[in-house]
C-alpha cells in the first residue's frame, strides 16, 4: 500500500499550574516529555503535543500523550480546580503530504486549487488566521512517525474549509497529486522473478514484501508461480511479483540487491528485475558497469543501506527471516548428509 496523505498530531499550547495539569494528563494517559524536536519525532496521528507555558518566566515544556486533543481538554474542564488551565491555545491543525520528484509542482498545485497561503515550517507554531489548518510535504514514508528533520521547509495554510473536508478531499486527489511531482508523471510497471535453489521461494517474498511495505514503494498488483528457462528446454521454476511504484527501476534493483545478502556475506537468494522485456542488470547501478568481482561487497553496502531505512521493528523482522532461511539450509544440508 502507499500512504499519501494523513493527519497529524494536535498542538496545544496551555498555561496555569503546570505542575497540576502534567500530573493530571500522565495520571490518564501515556505521556512522555520532550524537546519541541523529540516530540514530534514521537507523536503520530491521533495523538497530542502539549506546551506548558509557565508563567511569568514564560518557558516551555513539550508532552506527547496518546490521546485526542478533545479527550484532554474534557479531562482539564471535568476535573476543574488547580489542573484547570488558565487559557488554551490550540495550533493549526496539521496534514501531512507525501511528495516525491519535483515537489513545486506537487505543492503550487495544492496552493492553487485551495487557494492556500504560503509558510515556512515554524509558522506552524503560530496561528496565522482562525480555522487555518497547516498541510506539511516529507518525501518519507507516512506510515510512521515524522520528525521535524524529515519535512520540507514549505508549508501551505488552508482557510474556510473543515479539517475533515480537506482531508477527505485531498485523499480523494491524492494519487493524482502525487504523480503531478513524478518524472514524466509516469508509474514503473515492474516484474520480480524470485530464484532460489533451496526451494524457498514464500520466505523471499515475505521478506519482499516486509521492506516493500516498510518503505512504501509502491503496490503489489499481482504474484504467482512461473517458469524460466535458463537454456533451451531446461526449465526454472520461479515466484513471479508484479509492482506498480513511483520509484525508478534502478532505485527497485539497489533494495532487491540490498536483500540477496545476510547479515554474514552469504547469497541468500536471487531477484531478478524486469521493466517490460528488459532485464534491469545490477552491473549498471551508480552510473558505471562494475565488475562481477564486486557484486558481493556491493551487495552488503546495499544491504546496509536498505537497513537504515527500515522500522526498527521491521529490520528485526527482516533478520528473523534471515535466520530462518539459514536454520532451514542448514538442516536440509544435515539431512542430505
Amino acid at each position: 500500500m502507499l500512504s499519501i496523505v494523513r493527519g497529524g498530531p494536535r498542538i496545544l499550547l496551555l498555561s496555569g499550574n503546570v505542575a497540576a495539569m502534567k500530573s493530571l494528563v500522565s495520571s490518564k494517559f501515556r505521556c512522555t516529555e520532550h524537546t519541541l524536536e523529540g516530540a514530534f519525532d514521537s507523536a503520530g496521528e491521533g495523538q497530542s503535543v502539549i506546551l506548558f507555558r509557565e508563567r511569568p518566566l514564560g518557558g516551555r515544556r513539550f508532552f506527547m500523550a496518546d490521546a485526542a486533543a478533545d479527550e484532554i481538554l474534557a479531562l482539564f474542564l471535568n476535573s476543574g480546580g488547580e489542573a484547570l488551565p488558565a487559557s488554551v491555545r490550540i495550533m493549526p491543525r496539521l496534514l501531512f503530504f507525501r511528495v516525491f520528484g519535483e515537489k513545486e509542482r506537487v505543492i503550487g498545485q495544492i496552493a492553487r486549487d485551495y487557494s492556500a497561503e504560503r509558510g515556512r515550517l515554524r509558522s506552524v507554531l503560530r496561528v496565522p488566521k482562525k480555522g487555518a489548518i497547516a498541510v506539511c510535504f516529507t518525501a518519507k514514508p507516512l506510515n510512521r512517525p515524522l520528525s521535524l528533520a524529515d519535512m520540507m521547509d514549505e508549508v501551505l495554510h488552508v482557510e474556510g474549509v473543515s479539517f475533515e473536508k480537506l482531508l477527505n478531499s485531498l485523499r480523494s486527489r491524492a494519487l493524482w497529486y502525487f504523480s503531478e511531482g513524478l518524472e514524466n508523471r509516469q508509474w514503473n510497471e515492474l516484474e520480480i522473478r524470485i530464484y532460489d535453489s533451496w526451494g524457498r521461494y514464500l520466505d523471499h517474498y515475505e521478506r519482499l514484501r516486509i521492506v516493500l511495505e516498510s518503505l512504501e514503494a509502491g503496490m503489489i498488483l499481482g504474484e504467482g508461480w512461473g517458469k524460466d528457462y535458463a537454456h533451451i528446454l531446461m526449465a526454472v521454476k520461479i515466484y513471479r511479483v508484479r509492482l506498480f511504484t513511483f520509484l525508478p527501476a534502478p532505485v527497485i534493483k539497489e533494495i532487491l540487491m540490498g536483500l540477496e545478502y545476510g547479515a554474514d556475506g552469504s547469497r541468500l537468494v536471487d531477484f531478478d528485475l524486469y521493466s517490460g522485456k528488459e532485464k534491469i542488470s545490477w552491473g549498471g547501478i551508480g552510473g558505471k558497469a562494475k565488475s562481477r568481482g564486486e557484486r558481493n561487497s556491493m551487495g552488503a553496502d546495499l544491504r546496509a543501506q536498505l537497513f537504515s531505512q527500515l522500522f526498527p521493528e521491521d529490520r528485526e523482522h527482516l533478520e528473523e527471516w534471515e535466520r530462518r532461511v539459514l536454520r532451514q539450509r542448514t538442516g536440509e544440508g544435515n539431512r542430505e548428509n
